[in-house]
C-alpha cells in the first residue's frame, strides 16, 4: 500500500470514530453507568415491544441530561477501501459533539512508517484533529496535528464518500442512536444480562430505517452500559462497540493551536495525491 493511501486510510478511521458516541442523575450527581446491580423494578424475562421502546426512551433521557461520559470503543472496518481497527479510550461529550480519546491497538497506525504506536485525537468545533507525533512532521512542514473537517472536503473526494459510506452511522453521539432506536418499529428486547460484571443489564436491538443495526445494554441503573452500532455501505462494513461509564464525567476539549495544525487536504497535496 502507497503511504499516501496509507495516510488516507488512517486519517478516515481516526477522524470518523471520534466523531463519534457516550449522564448526569436527575438530582445532579454524577453516578457510573451500571453501577448498581439490583434488577430494575418490573424488568421481565421478555418485554413487549412497547416497554422495550419506553425503556430505550427512558435511557436516552438520562443520557442527554448527562452531556457526557467515559468511553473505551474498539472499531473494525471490513472491506476493500480501509479495513483494519483501532481501540479509543477516553471522554465523549454530545450536543455538541466533542472528545478527547486516547488511540492504540491500531492497525491503521501500524501502517504507516513514523507513526506513533499511540496517539491522541480531538474532537472539537466540528473538525477533528490526530496527533502525529514527531515521525510524521517532515511531512507535514513541521504542523504534529491533523486537521479533517466533516464538510470540508468535496463530495466526490475519497475520503468524503468513506465519511458518508456507513462509519459516520456509527460514531453518531449516543442520545441520537437511543432516540432512533427507540423510535423505530422493530426494537427487540434481548432479556436480561450481565455487563461489564455487573448484573440486571437489558439488552435491545433494532435495524434503523438507514440500514445501520444498534444494540443496547442497559444497566439497572437505567444508564446505557454498552452499545454496537453496524452498518455497511458502497461495500464497507463497519462495527463500533463501545463500553460507557461515568456519566456526567467533566470533557472540557479544546482544540489544537491553529499554528500547529495541518489541513487534511493540504497533506494530501504534499504527498502528491492532492
Amino acid at each position: 500500500m502507497k503511504s499516501g493511501s496509507r495516510w488516507r486510510y488512517a486519517a478516515v478511521a481516526l477522524a470518523v470514530v471520534a466523531g463519534a458516541v457516550g449522564c448526569q442523575d436527575g438530582d445532579g450527581g454524577t453516578k457510573a453507568a451500571g453501577a448498581s446491580a439490583a434488577a430494575q423494578p418490573g424488568a421481565r424475562a421478555t418485554q413487549s415491544p412497547e416497554e422495550a421502546a419506553k425503556a430505550v426512551r427512558a435511557a436516552y433521557a438520562k443520557t442527554s441530561a448527562a452531556k457526557s461520559a467515559k468511553v473505551e470503543m474498539r472499531l473494525t472496518v471490513g472491506g476493500e477501501k480501509a479495513p483494519g481497527g483501532s481501540t479509543f479510550t477516553g471522554v465523549q461529550a454530545w450536543g455538541p459533539v466533542t472528545a478527547d480519546l486516547k488511540v492504540f491497538d491500531s492497525s491503521y497506525l501500524a501502517g504507516i512508517p513514523g507513526a506513533p504506536v499511540e496517539t491522541r485525537v480531538v474532537t472539537a468545533g466540528e473538525a477533528t484533529y490526530v496527533d502525529l507525533g514527531k515521525g510524521l512532521t517532515a511531512q507535514t512542514g513541521g504542523k504534529r496535528w491533523l486537521k479533517v473537517e466533516t464538510g470540508g472536503a468535496a463530495g466526490g473526494d475519497e475520503l468524503m464518500v468513506q465519511l458518508t459510506g456507513g462509519l459516520t452511522a456509527a460514531s453518531m453521539d449516543l442520545p441520537k442512536e437511543l432516540g432512533l432506536l427507540a423510535g423505530s418499529s422493530a426494537v427487540k428486547h434481548l432479556g436480561p444480562g450481565t455487563r461489564g460484571g455487573f448484573k440486571g443489564a437489558q439488552g435491545y436491538e433494532g435495524e434503523l430505517p438507514d440500514g445501520t443495526f444498534v444494540q443496547v445494554w442497559i444497566g439497572a441503573d437505567g444508564y446505557p452500559m454498552e452499545t454496537r452500532v453496524a452498518s455497511e455501505a458502497d461495500g464497507t462494513s463497519t462495527s463500533l462497540t463501545t463500553k460507557y461509564s461515568d456519566f456526567g464525567a467533566e470533557a472540557a476539549v479544546q482544540a489544537p493551536p491553529a499554528g500547529e495544525t495541518v489541513a487534511f487536504v493540504d497533506l494530501l497535496k504534499r504527498l502528491g495525491r492532492g
